[in-house]
């Protein structure tokens, strides 16, 4: 079975919040403060209710505060899970939980209800945990007991975990083993004869009994010196017991430091670097691959648990290139038995995930809500395109308070400057509001409107988007281009057009516009720009410029150098216009 649906009330900064998830892997992903931990945290508060070891509970700081009302009371949270039945083994071993819906399906649900009573002017602390529809459905323990979920923090300290002390996380791989490596099952019987091995060569090697018998002497010595005549006290010194479990515990972690061939198989000469000598990110690996590896053996030896790996940010210490082979891993673990949730800040990750995989949350006018691409309105054509054109910089959309899709390279050079440019104190800056501007690298924008322009905004994203395109009226295909753009104008999206193309937009909004334009072009191309004709009009001078720029494939290279110059020179900065239609493309996002 897996979690399908999980709904969260008045939890945190979690007003409501309903989450769809996936069978297998989910990525969670946002801006900071979008909710992603408190998601994690409800979901491990739920998971682990039945633990005798459990390491978090709700809090009264954890009730959602209606920031408009600072005499409200505190609201119930609620937490509701609803699972996916998918062996019908499941409805006999989660009978507590088990719903027989109206279509002759099943599914199974818990409810979880957290709220303060006044009694006799005393508030009192609730809680209400529910299996099925009907509240009041006790869950028997042995049902919670099925339920298991592993949490690595995003400041996880794998030295500290991995260290070989009782129920470490190596210890608790090695007690649930099941078979050997050469395939030998590994009974309780078995792991008793182990731990009898070691008493035994202990006992039976001549220089530990020497030893021992060494240290027992003196302590007896002094003890007959110290005691009273005919009440003399007398010691047995021998080994800890030699449980299986014990033993295990201290097995610890090292790294070799020769490779096999340099030490040619004389093992006394290999040297080894402790954990702490080891670097954070590979420390990290070391200690995830533990925990899997522990996980797997559970389902092994428990298929019916349900299983939850919780993971908080995977690529913390790793670099990109270790992210991706990581995550490409994690993607994989679907056929293991347990249901994986991930949250990240990574675009690296993100554009390594599945598209269908993904949950954005996002914090917009104080609201959380979530946006599955599964979800969307997206085609199979559009995830196909996106899949492959999602690269890590234009990934940073998911992750944005607003977002800017222009046609190439000129608009992204030029934009960030031109939103300091409009309004007072850089009010407009895009950078400040935390705007995305992806460069499409054509007119392909459909792909990435779906995601902004449902009528329904629970199929889209909250932030808005902008198109900047040209019309190209100029052009045969010009006008039909710009009305396939001004179709896609609805729900979070807007689209502006240029009259013609951008670099006449720039040349015509004021006359300092183009001096300033001509004397860049002239420093960059000096024998083209003597061949601008001016014309009869200010169309003809802007279309006898623009065919200058295009013939000298010079676009990119004004747009660098204008960016540069509006960057260093205030003066000039005081003087340009930037088109209307910017104006108006950037101010629509604030």
């Amino acid at each position: 079975m897996y979690l399908r649906e999980f709904t969260i009330k008045n939890f945190r900064n979690l007003e409501e919040l309903h989450l769809q998830f996936n069978q297998g892997v989910n990525v969670l992903i946002g801006e900071n403060n979008s909710g992603k931990s408190s998601v994690v945290d409800a979901l491990r508060i739920c998971l682990s209710h039945g633990e005798y070891d459990r390491d978090i509970y709700i809090r009264r700081s954890d009730y959602y505060i209606d920031n408009t009302n600072p005499d409200a009371e505190l609201p119930k949270i609620e937490f509701d899970l609803f699972f996916e039945i998918e062996d019908p083994m499941e409805a006999g071993w989660f009978r507590d939980l088990l719903v027989q819906n109206e279509d002759g399906s099943q599914e199974l649900q818990m409810h979880h209800r957290y709220y303060y009573e006044t009694v006799n002017d005393v508030e009192k602390r609730r809680r209400k945990i529910w299996g099925g529809e009907h509240e009041g459905q006790q869950i028997e323990s042995d049902v919670l007991d099925l339920f298991k979920q592993v949490y690595l923090g995003a400041l996880r300290d794998a030295v500290q975990e991995l260290r070989p002390v009782r129920g470490n996380k190596l210890g608790e791989l090695f007690s649930k083993l099941k078979y050997d490596s050469e395939g030998n099952e590994i009974t309780d019987e078995k792991r008793d004869e182990l731990s009898d091995q070691i008493r035994t060569a202990l006992h039976e090697n001549e220089h530990w009994e020497n030893l021992i018998d060494s240290g027992l002497t003196k302590v007896n010595d002094h003890l007959d010196k110290t005691s009273i005549k005919g009440k003399e006290q007398e010691v047995e010194i021998d080994f800890l017991p030699f449980e299986f479990r014990k033993l295990v515990d201290y097995l610890r972690i090292q790294i070799p430091v020769f490779d096999a061939e340099i030490i040619q198989g004389d093992q006394s000469k290999q040297k080894y670097f402790d954990l702490f000598q080891n670097g954070l990110g590979y420390n990290n690996l070391i200690y995830t691959a533990t925990v899997l590896g522990d996980l797997k053996v559970i389902k092994e030896v428990e298929p019916e648990k349900f299983i939850a790996l919780i993971i908080e940010e995977p690529e913390a210490h790793l670099h990109p290139q270790l992210q991706n082979i990581f995550f490409d891993y994690l993607s994989k673990l679907d056929n293991q038995g347990f249901q994986l949730f991930i949250t990240s800040h990574s675009p690296t990750l993100t554009a390594k995930a599945d598209l269908d995989s993904l949950i954005i949350l996002q914090n917009q006018n104080k609201t959380v809500s979530s946006f599955t691409i599964i979800e969307s309105p997206l085609e199979p054509k559009n995830k196909k395109y996106l899949s492959k054109f999602l690269d890590v910089t234009k990934s940073q959309l998911f992750f944005s308070n607003g977002v800017i899709l222009v046609e190439g390279i000129s608009e992204v050079l030029l934009l960030q400057i031109f939103s300091e440019l409009i309004g007072e104190n850089k009010e407009f800056s895009l950078e400040k509001k935390g705007v995305e501007i992806v460069n499409i690298n054509g007119v392909a924008f459909e792909h990435f409107a779906k995601l902004f322009n449902d009528e329904d905004e629970k199929k889209r994203l909250q932030n808005k988007c902008s198109i900047i395109t040209d019309d190209d009226r100029h052009t045969q295909t010009g006008e039909k281009r710009a009305q396939k753009a001004l179709d896609l104008k609805s729900g979070n999206l807007d689209v502006f057009l240029a009259e013609k193309t951008f670099e006449i937009e720039l040349f015509k909004a004021s006359e300092e516009n183009r001096e300033i334009l001509l004397e860049i072009f002239s420093d960059l191309h000096p024998t083209a720009s003597k061949r601008i004709e001016e014309g009869t009009s200010i169309d003809d001078y802007a279309m006898s410029f623009l065919s200058k720029i295009e013939s000298n494939k010079a676009k990119s290279e004004l747009a660098h150098t204008l960016a540069i110059k509006l960057e260093e020179d205030h003066e000039l900065r005081n003087k340009f216009t930037v088109p209307d239609y910017i104006d108006r493309a950037i101010k629509w996002l604030f």
